[in-house]
């Protein structure tokens, strides 16, 4: 499941429970094809299954497998069980890239600035721009903070690069009013400054650990507004002309939120990033329909199959390297889609199509997903529903969350009675959530107003850590969630009208580090010709002020929006109850409309 911070504010949702009596669930003998799957996704040999590594190629190739023996037929036009789309894995360094420095008269060494772009630079081109030193590069009005204005006036920083302290004045505290300004809100500024660029000095005192340097590239939030470097405590010693003892005071000083140095330097540099891009791959399979009418309708239920490789963006294990297994998150989803494939595709009775799909990319922004509900292999508009299972191994007490629950007027009835046995006794103690957007793949589909359900056992103490192992899944209580599956799957199946869809009762946006919500479901696609909106949500202040699904936002509050990054930034100047614009593109118009944001944990 997609971790659940910044990057995903508009895709998180909290969970509203109902009460219904808890009963153990009876030990299950046939596990073996749940442990054998899970087992083999979530071994060493698969290294954590990161999108577009050759583990998770891997574990596509046995997901087609599965499908093949069990008798599921290619899903990408009868002919191919993997639908291709591209993955940024990394970036380097092109052959263009340039960066030379003079101090006075002097041009200074390259060896001796140790100095790199961050991964996320946008390349850009600038010549002799001078330097300006602006403590931690923040301004934060609503703190009364500005790093941009020195004794009463604005730093003139027009045409220049800015160079700023990496991290705060608050060292990071949790709590702080400053843990939002990232180094992508601090290019932002420096953009809204007029600068050319931005340069910060490493905390690290040996460059070699600096995280910046790695060119490490996230697809969800894109690039930085400017031109974007680190630079080493030795290379800033050079650059700036002082000492390291002159350094330290400097940090100190920019601390106390003062801090200034006569910076002689100009720069010249042309950034080449070049974006390394591989096939990734969706699996679908799919098992034709038996009655004349309702096979041409369809019922997808999915899974996602990656994960979080070695760690890095998205782990909660600062800094590990070790493989991230990922059993629960999702081999056990993935196992679970595959016996379905199986016991369905032995009864052959189905009347309508199921579509069985494996999705990558989720852990990045949904990727896979949404590729899907933009290139389908089966009719959006003959897709009746959509069941996901992500997270589904680690059944505790009999507690199972099921989301989604408001997307269609016969869900309720649906699952109250299938989560019952014979005798009337409830299987689970469930925890029912109407909204039917959320962290995970079914989000794609409901904001192509498809009903959609979501089954979920819960995050725990291994989530997205690498102690995310085979030996801790209950293939039991796995077991008994995919029977219970497999009934609601029936039972909708059978009958000859489709679920009605509903606009869902949004769940409050969980608490996060801005202040307001506008009530859009972004596509996390790294673009830089807007933020294009998978979804608005019902009654949001973005509904409200005309935005739609399908709108690119190229403007908010003033502030040029390319991305989601820009997005953001725009986001955490705005304050609840004020009136401001917002410019979205909607096919060929351009249409400015006004929106009022609420209170963070509103719609």
């Amino acid at each position: 499941m997609k971790k659940l911070d910044l990057r995903t504010l508009f895709l998180t949702f909290a969970l509203v429970a109902t009460s219904a009596a808890a009963q153990a669930v009876q030990p299950a003998k046939e596990t073996v094809g749940l442990r054998r799957t899970i087992e083999y996704l979530a071994s060493d040999k698969l290294e954590g299954r990161r999108t577009g590594s050759k583990g998770a190629n891997l574990a596509a190739d046995y997901v087609e497998a599965q499908f093949k023996a069990a008798g599921l037929k290619p899903g990408v036009n009868g002919k191919a069980y993997k639908q291709e789309f591209p993955y940024v894995t990394h970036v380097e360094i092109g052959p263009a890239n340039t960066f030379s420095a003079t101090r006075g008269t002097s041009d200074l060494k390259m060896t001796d600035l140790e100095i790199s772009p961050v991964g996320f630079s946008p390349n850009g081109k600038v010549g002799d721009a001078p330097l300006v030193f602006a403590g931690f590069g923040i301004t934060a009005k609503d703190q009364k903070y500005d790093d941009y204005s020195r004794n009463g006036a604005r730093l003139d920083v027009k045409g220049k690069v800015v160079v700023a302290f990496d991290g705060n004045q608050a060292n990071d505290d949790p709590h702080s009013p400053f843990r939002r300004f990232d180094l992508r809100t601090k290019a932002s500024i420096a953009k809204e400054n007029g600068a050319a660029g931005l340069i910060v000095i490493s905390r690290e005192k040996n460059f070699a650990d600096e995280r910046l340097r790695k060119l490490s590239f996230d697809q969800t939030l894109g690039t930085a507004a400017v031109p974007t470097f680190v630079i080493s405590r030795k290379g800033a010693v050079a650059l700036l002309g002082l000492d390291a003892a002159g350094l330290d005071k400097l940090e100190a000083d920019a601390i106390k939120g003062g801090g200034d140095v006569a910076a002689t330097s100009t720069l010249s540099f042309n950034v080449d990033l070049v974006q390394k891009t591989v096939p990734a791959y969706n699996i679908i399979g799919v098992l034709q329909g038996n009655d004349p009418k309702l096979k041409d309708e369809a019922i997808v239920i999915g899974a996602h199959y990656d994960h979080l490789g070695r760690g890095g963006s998205g782990s909660l294990a600062p800094n590990s390297t070790e493989i991230h297994h990922g059993a629960d998150d999702n081999a056990s989803g993935t196992a679970a889609i595959i016996e379905m494939a199986r016991n369905f595709a032995h009864l052959g009775k189905n009347a309508r199509t199921l579509v069985f799909i494996s999705f990558s990319g989720e852990e990045e922004g949904l990727y896979g997903s949404n590729w899907y509900v933009n290139h389908p292999t089966f009719p959006i508009a003959q897709t009746v529903a959509m069941i996901n299972l992500d997270m589904v191994g680690r059944l505790n007490e009999g507690k199972l969350t099921i989301g989604g629950m408001g997307t269609a007027s016969e869900w309720k009835a649906l699952v109250e009675k299938y989560s019952k046995d014979h005798a009337g006794k409830p299987l689970f103690h469930l925890q029912l959530n109407d909204d039917g957007f959320g962290p995970s793949d079914h989000s794609s589909f409901y904001g192509k107003k498809i009903p959609v359900l979501f089954f979920f056992t819960g995050t725990h103490a291994d989530y997205h850590k690498p102690s995310d192992t085979a030996e801790k899944i209950n293939y039991d209580g796995e077991y008994e969630i995919v029977r219970f599956v497999e009934r609601i799957v029936n039972a909708l199946d059978a009958n000859a009208t489709r679920p009605t869809y509903e606009v869902a009762k949004s769940a409050p946006v969980a608490r996060t580090a801005f202040n307001v919500s506008l009530g859009t479901v972004p596509n996390y696609a790294e673009t830089s010709d807007g933020l294009h909106l998978d979804a608005v949500r019902d009654n949001s202040p973005a509904a409200k002020a005309g935005v739609k699904g399908g709108d690119i936002v190229i403007k908010l509050a003033g502030k040029e929006v390319r991305n989601i990054s820009d997005y953001m930034f725009a986001l955490g100047e705005m304050k609840a109850g004020e009136t401001y614009e917002i410019v979205v593109r909607r096919g060929s118009e351009t249409l400015t409309l006004k929106i009022v944001p609420v209170h963070a944990g509103g719609r």
